[in-house]
C-alpha cells in the first residue's frame, strides 16, 4: 500500500485523524504527512474542521474527516430464519433496507430467489435517491465459505447450497457483482470499525444466535483461515457423549448455547408463550432465567478461554441474538475467560456486549463493499 493509500485508509477507518496521530500510527515523518495530505485535501478525498477543545489550554488541533464519493452499496445479511438486505451511501448512511422472515435451512432454493428479489428491490430504491452507481455488494453467508469456489464449504451445514457458486447466482440474478463472506467475519469486521472493539488489533467476535460461530481479527486484519472455516467454534466439542448436532457430531457447543437450546431451557416458566425470542431483554430479569443465562454465558466462555490462550485477543465481543439477553450471559462468558485465564492475564481482555446488536452483520456487509468499492477506484466525490 502507497504512503497515499495508508493515510487515506486509516482516516477513513477511524473517521477522523489529526496529522499527528497519522505520524504517531503509521510511523511516518512529519514533513511525509504534511504534503500527503496537502494532496488528498486538493483531490477532495479529505476535509479539514477545527477539532473540539475537551478541557484542554490552547486552541484545538484541526482534525481531517474522509470524503466519500457519489454512490451506493449493498449489503446483505443471511440467518438461519430471516433476510435482511440494505443499500448505503458511501458514508454508510443507509438509504433502503428490506427484511423477510423465512427458514433459510429447510428453504434454501427459495430463501436464495428470495434474497436475490430483495437485492434488485433494494437497489431500484437507492437509485432513485442517490447519484453515482451502485459499486459494490457484499452478503454474509452463516457457515464456512470455500472462498476458491465461492461456495459453502461444509456438505452438512446448508447442504443444498453446497456447491453453488453462490456469488454467480446472485450476480446473474441482480446484474451486479456480488462478494460473500462469512456472517461473524462480518460483525467483527463491523465491531472492529464502528463498535465496542473500537479498533482493537485483536478481536474474537461472537455471533451467538442459532449458529455459534466466531469473527477473527489479527492485527487489524480479518483472518478466514485455509479454508474458510476460521472461528466455527460452533462444532467445538464440548460434551462427548451430548446431543447429536447438524455437523454430524454429539455434544458441539451449538447445541448447548445457542439461542434456540437456551430458551428450550427457560420455557418452562413461560408456558404457553412461543415468542421468547423477541423478549429476551425482558425474559434476562427473570431469576431463574439469569442463572440459565449465566451458567450458558460460562459454558461458552470456556471455549473462548482456550482461544484466548491461542490468540491473545485485546477484545472479545459477543453479538447476536444472545448479545440481547442481558448482562447475565455477557458476565458469564466473562467469569471463565477471567478465571480461566493465565496468571497476570486476567482482566486484562475486554468482553463485552455487541455495540451494533443483532445489526452487525448488516452493517459488516455494508463496510465490507464500501471497501471493495473504494479499492476498485470509485474516486469521483460527492458534489
Amino acid at each position: 500500500m502507497s504512503t497515499r493509500d495508508e493515510i487515506l485508509t486509516h482516516v477513513r477507518r477511524h473517521g477522523s485523524a489529526s496529522r499527528p496521530e497519522l505520524q504517531t500510527a503509521l510511523g511516518m515523518s512529519r514533513p511525509v504527512v504534511a504534503a500527503v495530505v496537502r494532496g488528498l485535501l486538493a483531490e477532495e478525498l479529505l476535509t479539514e474542521h477545527q477539532g473540539e477543545n475537551r478541557g484542554g489550554r490552547g486552541r484545538p488541533g484541526r482534525r481531517l474527516r474522509p470524503r466519500y464519493p457519489a454512490g451506493a452499496v449493498v449489503g446483505a445479511d443471511v440467518s438461519h430464519r430471516h433476510l435482511t438486505v440494505a443499500a448505503a451511501t458511501l458514508d454508510l448512511t443507509v438509504r433502503a433496507e428490506r427484511r423477510v422472515a423465512i427458514d433459510v435451512d429447510t428453504r434454501p432454493t427459495a430463501a436464495l430467489d428470495v434474497t436475490a428479489d430483495m437485492i434488485r428491490q433494494t437497489v431500484q430504491e437507492v437509485r432513485l435517491t442517490v447519484d453515482g452507481p451502485v459499486n459494490a455488494c457484499v452478503v454474509g453467508i452463516p457457515g464456512p465459505l470455500d472462498m476458491s469456489k465461492r461456495a459453502i464449504a461444509s456438505p452438512t451445514i446448508l447442504s443444498s447450497w453446497s456447491g453453488l457458486d453462490l456469488a454467480a447466482e446472485l450476480g446473474s440474478r441482480t446484474g451486479l457483482t456480488v462478494s460473500l463472506d462469512n456472517d461473524a467475519n462480518l460483525g467483527a469486521l463491523a465491531e472492529h470499525r464502528h463498535g465496542a472493539a473500537d479498533n482493537r488489533g485483536n478481536l474474537i467476535y461472537v455471533k451467538a444466535s442459532d449458529g455459534i460461530g466466531a469473527g477473527l481479527i489479527v492485527h487489524g486484519i480479518p483472518v478466514s483461515g485455509s479454508f474458510g472455516a476460521a472461528g466455527e467454534i460452533g462444532h467445538t466439542q464440548v460434551i462427548p457423549d451430548g446431543d447429536w448436532c447438524r455437523c454430524g457430531n454429539r455434544g458441539c457447543l451449538e447445541t448447548i448455547v445457542s439461542v434456540r437450546q437456551v430458551l428450550q431451557q427457560i420455557q418452562h416458566f413461560y408456558p404457553g408463550d412461543a415468542d421468547l425470542r423477541s423478549r429476551l431483554p425482558e425474559i434476562a430479569h427473570h431469576p431463574v432465567a439469569r442463572k440459565i443465562l449465566a451458567e450458558s454465558g460460562r459454558t461458552l466462555g470456556r471455549v473462548l478461554a482456550n482461544l484466548c490462550a491461542l490468540l491473545d485477543p485485546a477484545a472479545v465481543i459477543i453479538g447476536g441474538e444472545m448479545s440481547q439477553a442481558g448482562e447475565a450471559f455477557v458476565d458469564g462468558v466473562r467469569d471463565s475467560i477471567e478465571r480461566l485465564a493465565q496468571p497476570g492475564f486476567d482482566n486484562r481482555v475486554l468482553v463485552a456486549a455487541s455495540a451494533l446488536g443483532t445489526r452487525a452483520e448488516l452493517i459488516g456487509s455494508l463496510t465490507l463493499a464500501r471497501d471493495i468499492a473504494l479499492r476498485d477506484g470509485a474516486r469521483r466525490p460527492e458534489g
